[in-house]
């Protein structure tokens, strides 16, 4: 019984880390500096053909989890605006939710501009995402970013 017990959670292991090294999204994360003391932070998605991540702009409480980018709040930053999305951006309904969506594939940004008002010279923060095929969804991730400020 030990043996199986073992043998199932290797297994399991394995699976995760398998998973976690064949995911369908691959995030990149940068810093653009567009005036004095102001930033715009970059998440970027490259989205594996066939996937797609859905926009932070969905309203739907009851569908897939929105993209979120989360800044970690900081007495020297200011956020300025939303986060906008650009990318190949489609609005369908999704047999598997059953309404409407606005999804997201191949290169995606996300962009949120910033202000520094200190001598704040990293930005840290975390985005949430999902991602979903014609025929299934992972659960939903989080990734942490650390961004250098130049």
């Amino acid at each position: 019984m030990r043996k199986i017990l073992f043998l199932s959670i290797f297994f399991l292991l394995n699976l995760s880390f398998v998973y976690a090294q064949n995911s369908p999204v691959k995030w990149s994360f940068e810093a653009e500096k567009v005036a004095d003391n102001e930033y715009e932070i970059i998440a970027t998605a490259d989205i594996q053909e066939g996937w797609a991540v859905y926009s932070n702009e969905m309203e739907n409480a009851s569908g897939p989890i929105p993209t979120q980018v989360m800044i970690e709040k900081d007495s020297d930053l200011k956020l300025v605006g939303d986060v906008k999305e650009t990318g190949n951006k489609k609005k369908v309904y999704d047999e598997m939710f059953e309404m409407e969506l606005v999804k997201l594939s191949g290169r995606t940004t996300f962009r949120q501009r910033v202000k520094v008002t200190g001598g704040l010279d990293e930005v840290y923060g975390q985005i949430t995402f999902m991602t979903c095929c014609e025929s299934s969804c992972l659960p939903p991730k989080d990734i942490a970013f650390a961004i250098p400020l130049d």
